[in-house]
């Protein structure tokens, strides 16, 4: 048991891995497709890519891996291109992606980079709660007396960008419409 995952490169432990990733990235567009059919809000410059993605990807019929190779086919599928991050969500396409370098041949987002106003850049309801609290610690960091000023301006410019998203997530959020007969609860 122990070769398997001890051994070189050749013992398959990387195929695993790789495969691994394929199941989760299915998992994750299911668990999506199931949130955005329940009433999940999406917002940003790639929402409706976001939603047209996960549409897309909930019609998958299946398909039996037997090689290496349809497992990295099935994930440079662009359906599968959804990347959750901690504050927001990345519909990845190369090469509209801000967090790479023209030179960048990465076919996944560059976290560290990452830009809040993006082309990629979807918010979910869950990524807008992350950024809610994600404020709120740097409003407390912010509140620190011995705070250098490059850094103070830093977050302060944080703040202004993540208070922005947050604010466009909510007034994006559709109105519900009552419907005659319907009453308060």
């Amino acid at each position: 048991m122990i070769q398997g995952y001890a051994g070189g490169a050749d013992a398959g432990f990387l195929d695993d891995i790789t495969f691994e990733q394929f199941l989760h990235r299915a998992e994750t567009i299911h668990d999506d497709h199931h949130r955005l059919e329940h009433g999940e809000h999406v917002s940003g410059p790639a929402a409706d890519e976001y939603r047209a993605r996960v549409a897309r990807a909930s019609i998958f019929a299946g398909l039996t891996v037997t090689t290496k190779t349809q497992i990295n086919q099935a994930l440079s599928n662009p359906d599968l291109q959804i990347h959750h991050g901690a504050v927001v969500t990345c519909v990845f396409r190369r090469a509209t992606a801000a967090c790479l370098e023209p030179t960048d041949s990465s076919a996944e987002p560059s976290w560290s980079r990452c830009r809040l106003g993006c082309v990629n850049a979807a918010r979910t309801d869950r990524d807008a709660v992350n950024l809610g609290q994600h404020v709120t610690a740097l409003e407390r960091d912010l509140s620190t007396l011995a705070l250098p000023e490059p850094l103070r301006q830093r977050i302060q410019f944080r703040l202004i960008e993540h208070r922005t998203a947050l604010a466009e997530h909510e007034s994006s959020r559709p109105t519900t419409v009552r419907t005659e007969g319907e009453e308060d609860e």
